[in-house]
């Protein structure tokens, strides 16, 4: 039987990857043995994640700059918890880097079209 124990993610272990959108960078803290876990997302100014709904619920924490996550503007600090299956875009007002934890894998792309409807 193994005891619970701590795990170090230092600045020198992480290891950015770059995602299919344009500078949007990411690197895993930590990969969850049923899914999810925590990364952190660096994103450039003007970077954006499409609208795209989440299985399970996602916590977003704020270390670096100004971001914008559906109506919401968050900054250095600030935290932002978004329920499973709520719709949401990312755009990078300056250069960003969060923390996202995530009860599950998955993400779903949704149409923008399809994403103002459900928002108006």
């Amino acid at each position: 039987m193994s005891s619970p124990s701590a795990v170090l993610a230092a600045d020198a272990d992480w290891h950015w990857s770059p995602t299919p959108y344009p500078g949007v960078d990411f690197t895993w803290l930590r990969r969850n043995p049923g899914g999810g876990g925590s990364a952190l997302l660096k994103l450039e100014q003007g970077a954006r994640l499409p609208p795209h709904r989440h299985p399970g619920w996602e916590r977003i924490f704020i270390t670096v700059g100004k971001l914008k996550i559906g109506e919401h503007l968050l900054e250095n600090g600030d935290h932002l918890f978004i329920d499973r299956q709520v719709a949401h875009a990312v755009e990078a007002l300056q250069p960003c880097i969060y923390l996202a934890i995530t009860e599950t894998d998955g993400v779903e792309l949704i149409d923008a079209q399809d994403l103002r409807l459900r928002t108006a």
